[in-house]
């Protein structure tokens, strides 16, 4: 099932792709299918191939082999829709394919953006990936039509030739200069606010806390974990944001860094409040424990400055 993205979580993931020159490349025709077909919102579908991105950025090996995969379940999941109210909406086959098809599309221009100018005739390292995609979707209509419509806009608004910077995803990693100013102003605030949250933690972290708060900028720069952080987890917890989650990323920053503090030491530094079971069991998949799914509890541990 996807969730729908609301107006405000849209505004924040537009102030932090619309920096992007593959985005901006993007953006008029993914608008352009929900205004004309019924499409999913532009954000929606652009978070969906980061998504998929970052599944394919953790494996290290036989990347190609998940692609065929991770498609087989975007078409589950696009086959079923949570609006804002919690409401699920059930989509033909036929929706589920279209945005399905759509998220792929976004996956290879991707991978291709890898490819360094004057070398576009080489083998490079996204090429399996981009050959099972092409591969695999080849003679969809929805594909063809996308991919004609991407790379027949030469030129800008301005008249000037389109340009997109080389990045590569499977090494990329967001940072602050990618955003515009009001998405950079949102992540600084939510570290800073999480840093006052845990300053207790600073003398228990001795020589690691700025390690702590390089994590904490980590966390925030993802954006499916900023959305995650905004949501109040337990309801109407004093912190009035996602503690069950904070006190996960604790938990896995304390054992994978090997700190040699008890659990009762980092709750008493934390709060008042029993939040033992989160510093603990915060690779708890699928229980009450732990806020954190077995993909995103990777990519934090991906993120620690240090693995023990």
């Amino acid at each position: 099932m996807i969730r729908l993205l609301t107006r405000a979580e849209q505004d924040e993931l537009h102030h932090r792709y619309r920096n992007s020159d593959l985005f901006r490349h993007w953006s008029p025709l993914l608008n352009r299918l929900e205004w004309e077909m019924q499409e999913l919102d532009a954000m929606t579908l652009y978070r969906e191939a980061e998504i998929v991105l970052q599944k394919l950025r953790l494996e290290a090996d036989h990347r190609d082999e998940m692609i065929s995969y991770l498609f087989k379940q975007l078409l589950a999941d696009f086959k079923t829709i949570e609006d804002e109210q919690g409401k699920c909406i059930n989509r033909s086959i036929e929706q589920a394919e279209c945005s399905s098809v759509t998220v792929m599309a976004i996956v290879l221009t991707s991978l291709m953006n890898a490819v360094e100018k004057g070398h576009e005739k080489e083998d490079f390292d996204n090429q399996p990936m981009c050959v099972a995609i092409a591969g695999m979707l080849r003679n969809h209509a929805h594909f063809r039509f996308l991919f004609e419509d991407f790379f027949s806009r030469q030129k800008d608004n301005r008249g000037k030739k389109i340009v997109i910077t080389r990045s590569d995803p499977m090494q990329a990693e967001e940072t602050l200069g990618n955003m515009d100013d009001e998405a950079q102003k949102e992540v600084k605030d939510m570290v800073d606010y999480i840093e006052k949250l845990t300053a207790g933690l600073q003398p228990i972290f001795n020589e690691h806390w700025e390690e702590w708060k390089q994590l904490c900028l980590n966390v925030c720069l993802d954006k499916e974990l900023y959305e995650k952080l905004k949501n109040v987890t337990p309801r109407h917890n004093t912190w009035k944001m996602n503690q069950k989650m904070v006190c996960n990323i604790v938990g896995i920053f304390r054992q994978h860094l090997d700190i040699n503090v008890s659990v009762n030491a980092i709750n008493t530094a934390l709060a008042d409040t029993q939040l033992g079971y989160y510093l603990r069991n915060h690779a708890g998949y699928g229980t009450s424990d732990t806020d954190l799914n077995k993909l995103q509890h990777e990519r934090v541990v991906k993120m620690l400055p240090k693995v023990a």
